[in-house]
């Protein structure tokens, strides 16, 4: 079966399953090929997750392109999904409290689609945190190895899940019905609303305890209500962190060696561990970010993208290769010194320019800040904790002149430098909200 197809790794095992990914040799894409043993007993009937999910078309849920088989295997050839499961992604980053509500949205949105399928509904009933994946700005639901049509007779192909998140009744070996999914969902909520960087709202609490009850005739009876709850929750707890102003940070100094790349990564692992993703960008040509991570022996690398603590950063690949997507993220651009051709206006983009405190350099550094001052979404900092050179700089400049303090870990978070960027970028801090730049007086 595979004399098409060049496996390049494993994806993950489970369930008696293996998922391979492979590269389609004539068509140079990728594929997720999953292989089902044919004698477990997880194939009640002839590749019985490929009939379940051949003809599902949404956004949420993994394209089904070909099922083969030979003697002792079935093979699912399906949509290489890139992204992270979401146990994966809250593991280095703090998520705010509407990002929290919105996955549970999307999440609503791909179980009705399941559970309104005509002419039988299908019940997922294995709701996990490594069985959803984070592709950008999408939810995906993959592994459908235990889902099951719901023909409304109790008499379903699978009735089980996994402890800590199927409902009481699948566990106990009696009959499911959708009721059950709004469970599996509900605790999957909770699990997340643990690594959120507030506490979640009274009301968010409280939507959680119906939609986890017991009793299923507690719960709420259709995912479509569960996700009518949570979005009267987005509109009530979270008015004031709709969407971010700021999609892009561009980060220059007005000289080289002077810590652009230091504060530029500070910044961006800042932003991310406080519930605001953020992805550092290199783009100054020098490859600094991974000499600084190849230090750091725990750093992870996937899809193009770099992960240490709460850092996301994409290295400098050159011209002619695209760089990895990361969605609704905010992107941290390390330009090195500074240029005029880099920078970007708009209300959605924001410099951080990052002066010398030398006096040898100060009729340079003064000329090129007047110039950016004019701008209107340009903020000031002068490196390691130089007061009196920043005080001097402000006065000439006509603005506010921020200190970096000395710091020995980049990529750590640090009630300083939070404090310091937080305010560099007008954040009210409490209520979690970009304010109006042009706006703030310096």
């Amino acid at each position: 079966m595979f004399g098409k197809y060049r496996v390049l790794s494993t994806l993950g095992t489970g369930n008696s399953s293996t998922v391979y990914l492979a590269e389609h040799i004539r068509l140079n894409v990728y594929r997720a090929i999953k292989c089902i043993p044919k004698d477990t007993s997880l194939v009640s009937s002839p590749s019985s997750e490929a009939t379940l999910l051949k003809n599902l078309n949404h956004p949420g849920i993994p394209i089904i392109y070909d099922i083969e088989e030979d003697e002792h295997f079935f093979y699912i050839i399906e949509e290489f999904i890139q992204g992270q499961s979401i146990d994966t992604f809250v593991s280095y980053q703090k998520i705010s409290h509407e990002l929290l509500i919105k996955f549970g949205i999307q999440l609503c949105d791909i179980l009705d689609y399941l559970h309104h399928l005509m002419p039988y509904p299908i019940l997922y009933q294995d709701l996990k945190p490594e069985h959803i994946i984070v592709c950008g700005n999408q939810i995906k639901l993959i592994d459908f190895g235990i889902a099951s049509f719901f023909t409304g007779s109790g008499k379903n192909y699978q009735i089980y899940g996994t402890m800590d998140f199927a409902a009481p009744e699948a566990l106990n070996g009696l009959p499911v019905t959708p009721s059950a999914d709004v469970y599996g969902l509900g605790k999957v909520l909770q699990y997340l609303s643990s690594y959120t960087t507030e506490p979640c709202s009274t009301i968010f609490q409280t939507i959680i305890q119906k939609a986890t009850a017991y009793d299923a005739a507690d719960r709420y009876e259709t995912v479509r209500l569960f996700k009518e709850a949570l979005e009267q929750d987005l509109k009530t707890a979270c008015p004031s962190v709709s969407h971010l102003t700021i999609k892009n940070i561009s980060v220059f100094g007005s000289k080289p060696g002077i810590g652009t790349t230091h504060i530029a990564i500070a910044l961006a692992s800042t932003l991310t561990a406080n519930g605001y993703p953020a992805v550092y960008t290199e783009r100054n040509g020098n490859n600094h970010l991974r000499s600084m991570l190849q230090e750091h022996p725990a750093v992870k690398e996937q899809n193009g993208i770099c992960y240490y603590k709460y850092f996301r950063g994409i290295p400098d690949y050159g011209q002619g290769i695209e760089p990895p997507d990361s969605g609704d993220a905010i992107y941290v651009k390390d330009f090195g010194v500074y240029q005029k051709d880099i920078i970007e206006l708009g209300p959605e983009n924001f410099n951080l320019f990052i002066l010398s405190g030398s006096p040898w350099d100060l009729a340079q550094t003064i000329s090129t800040g007047l110039e950016l001052s004019c701008l209107g979404n340009t903020a000031f900092i002068c490196n390691y904790n130089n007061q009196s050179s920043a005080k001097k700089l402000a006065g000439k400049l006509g603005c506010k002149v921020y200190c970096f303090p000395f710091d020995g870990d980049a990529f750590t978070c640090t009630e300083t430098k939070t404090d310091l960027f937080f305010h560099v970028l007008s954040f009210e801090r409490g209520k979690k909200k970009f304010l109006n730049f042009r706006k703030r007086q310096p």
